[in-house]
């Protein structure tokens, strides 16, 4: 009997099932080089990249395939770890295929500047890529998948004990980013090929061209005729920071199409993968990234928004994201590109990638790529352990020596990797479920109604999360905004980019946050764009407190009222531009600054609610609260509310602590985790009736001491503590 590895529910969460054993395990990645050190750590599956440089890619034609590179590799890997389950790193797109690009020229993905005209891949492109083939293109996926399938066929008759799964790429940087997401003034994808999809795309939507011209306002336009949008359109929204359906349907036709197909070829190669192994072996990729940086500002371009119609299919096992580049100080914290707990309510395993630098990395010059080095083996231990915390919170991860130059070679860090994998096979049958009072939604579909490139998208979703929200003394939830009616109600919903909402997204929303009890906060424009236009009203309408819209472009900044800024204790002005403190702790330097203006912004004019802050500018009121029928509302036309604040709102209604503000806590089922983001002694508070046991590592593995009802502890900064909930 062979191998078989698959996903499937154990205790209530999706897990790795080896020959029908379920395990819970911390997986490496790298080459054959690093396997002492992933050996030492106690690791034995292994993810690797297909060499596709120098050479040697391994599809060299139509039906064509140079397997040798990848085969010695592999034997390589056995050699030193006869034990090892590999997964192969299967990338499209990269230096060896151009024989592909060379016989298709027809069938690439062509990006045109402002201006409206063409622009050479090869005079912009950053990574060793001979073939960008365009999401629309049939042929490409009927080739890849053929490729792929054969790929699968030939290693499973081969190694077919010792591979667990394979993982399928392709884009930039073999993540599914499309090929032109980094440009920022040249806009995928005016090739033909990706003209005749969308047209098909309206076609299954509209039905008519009547339907067509009624839902695009537009009477020159029919389903043969409709084109993609021009470049200079998708660069400038007509309403501000915001698109208005009423005039730019086509364009959020158009970035729902392109997003749409590039899953399509993800799930189609995906698919090729799992007939050819005949469904007994993992099929997984990187998908979802939703959380925006300075070089990312909108993922409606990146092609990564189709998330849920990747979760519906059977095809995929897997999702895998690397952990935000912002903020990965050894007082920093770990938050996945993508949503994990809505990947685990698919029934699919997230996980995740920690690609975190040790005090090994040599070439700190390019240390700005990933953020601070860690200067001694004692930083290193501490980010990983965090690391690994928060991957035991939300599915599984992969240890990773991205450059393949040892970055794991120091005995402390290998006895952490042990301390971590022994404690996954602890809690490995313990409840999982979340305990999480308060949830952070991110909308997946309101990207394609705002800019593609202004930084308040990152102001707005990964920035709060990145330095304000995460160590509040409680754990977070995030779920998508469609979601929120579907899981079990939370205290506190904290609504970060809710811009579109239509009749049926509004009542939704309303039937859960509307309850007694229940606080719910709102940022900017939430709602302001409806199904047929953009209206103040929509805002009003979604957060219960009235608003009235201003067009002058301002940098929006609040100052809280004096005796809220001393209750939450927090500075009284908050909003752009970033600290320079917080700039530094960035991955890389924006080059358009962070002091960001915003058109349009909305001033609350509702008699019924509580003035909480006004805007430094005009001194119209810019944060309120209203209270009905039990429910409360507070709405902040700026981003980045201070982290005190939201920790004074949640804890008075109702919100437990776990512990003090400047701790994030990881919790699932019985699990805690406490990572300290400041040195100094915080408490750790078990729910009423309910008791902490901490854990703590042995010669034989982890133990428990005797619980108790409260305790203490001193924590050095970046330092973890976990425990058993009773």
């Amino acid at each position: 009997m062979g191998l078989t590895a698959a996903v499937k529910q154990v205790n209530g969460r999706p897990m790795l099932v080896l020959n029908g054993v379920p395990t819970n395990e911390f997986w490496c990645y790298g080459l054959p080089n690093a396997v002492p050190d992933f050996v030492a750590g106690d690791c034995r599956i292994c993810q690797f990249h297909v060499p596709y440089q120098n050479g040697e890619h391994w599809w060299v034609g139509s039906g064509q395939y140079n397997f040798s590179p990848i085969e010695r590799l592999i034997d390589e890997f056995l050699a030193r770890a006869p034990d090892w389950l590999l997964i192969p790193r299967v990338n499209f797109g990269y230096a060896g295929e151009g024989w592909w690009a060379d016989q298709h020229p027809d069938e690439l993905a062509v990006g045109h500047g402002l201006d409206g005209r063409p622009v050479d891949f090869r005079a912009v492109r950053v990574q060793p890529i001979d073939c960008w083939h365009s999401a629309a293109s049939t042929v490409w996926t009927r080739d890849a998948s053929q490729a792929m399938a054969d790929f699968v066929r030939h290693f499973e008759q081969r190694n077919g004990n010792q591979i667990a799964g394979y993982q399928v790429g392709a884009g930039i940087s073999a993540e599914w980013f499309r090929w032109w997401n980094f440009i920022e003034e040249v806009y995928e994808d005016a090739s033909p090929v990706a003209e005749r999809g969308f047209r098909s795309y309206l076609a299954s939507i509209y039905g008519n061209t009547e339907t067509l011209q009624a839902a695009w306002g537009r009477c020159d336009v029919t389903l043969d005729t409709a084109k993609v949008p021009h470049p200079a359109r998708l660069h400038t929204p007509t309403a501000g920071f915001f698109r208005n359906p009423a005039t730019e349907r086509d364009i959020v036709d158009w970035l729902t199409f392109l997003n749409q197909a590039s899953a399509d070829q993800l799930l189609a190669l995906c698919a090729a993968a799992k007939r050819a192994c005949g469904g007994k072996k993992l099929v997984g990729s990187f998908f979802g990234y939703f959380w925006p940086h300075w070089n990312t500002q909108n993922p409606a371009r990146s092609g990564h928004l189709a998330l849920r119609r990747v979760l519906a299919s059977s095809e995929i096992d897997y999702i895998s994201s690397p952990y935000a580049y912002d903020n990965r100080y050894v007082d920093g914290v770990h938050h996945a590109e993508t949503v994990p707990a809505t990947i685990e309510r698919a029934g699919k395993l997230h996980v995740d990638e920690i690609d975190t630098l040790t005090h090994l990395v040599q070439l700190r010059e390019t240390a700005g790529l990933w953020s601070r080095i860690p200067p001694t083996a004692t930083e290193s231990c501490r980010m990983l352990q965090r690391d690994g915390a928060y991957a035991l919170g939300t599915g599984a991860a992969w240890w990773m020596d991205l450059i393949h130059a040892r970055w794991y070679d120091d005995p402390a860090i290998q006895s952490t990797l042990r301390s971590m994998q022994a404690l996954a096979r602890h809690i490995a049958d313990w409840p999982c479920s979340s305990r999480a009072e308060v949830a952070w939604v991110i909308d997946d579909r309101s990207y394609a109604y705002c800019d593609l490139r202004s930084d308040l998208n990152a102001y707005f979703t990964s920035l709060g999360r990145q330095f304000e929200w995460s160590a509040l003394g409680f754990p977070v939830d995030t779920l998508m905004l469609d979601e929120v009616s579907e899981v079990r109600p939370y205290r506190v919903y904290v609504f970060l980019n809710a811009w579109y909402a239509d009749a049926a997204r509004r009542a939704a929303l309303h039937a859960r946050v509307r309850q007694p009890g229940v606080l719910s906060v709102w940022f900017y424009g939430a709602g302001f764009v409806g199904m047929d236009g953009v209206d103040d009203a929509g805002v009003s309408a979604v957060t219960g407190v009235t608003v009235r819209v201003h067009h002058d472009p301002l940098v929006p900044q609040i100052d809280l009222l004096p005796h809220l800024a001393a209750e939450a204790g927090v500075p009284q002005r908050f909003g752009p531009p970033l600290s320079l403190e917080r700039q530094q702790a960035l991955n890389a330097v924006n080059p358009r600054g962070w002091e960001t203006r915003a058109t349009p912004l909305f001033e609350v004019v509702d008699p019924e609610a509580e003035p909480m802050g006004h805007y430094v500018t005009g001194g119209g009121v810019g944060l309120a609260r209203v209270g009905r029928d039990g429910w409360h509302s507070v709405y902040c036309g700026a981003p980045l509310l201070p982290g005190a604040l939201l920790r004074h709102l949640a804890l008075a209604n109702g919100v437990h602590a776990w512990s003090d503000d400047g701790a994030t806590v990881v919790q699932r089922g019985q699990l805690v985790a406490l990572t300290a983001t400041r040195a100094g002694r915080f408490a750790v508070r078990p729910p009423a009736g309910e008791k902490l046991a901490p854990l703590s590592e042995q010669a034989d593995g982890w133990s428990e001491e005797a619980p108790t009802a409260a305790l203490e502890v001193e924590l050095e900064t970046g330092e973890t503590r976990f425990y058993r909930v009773r």
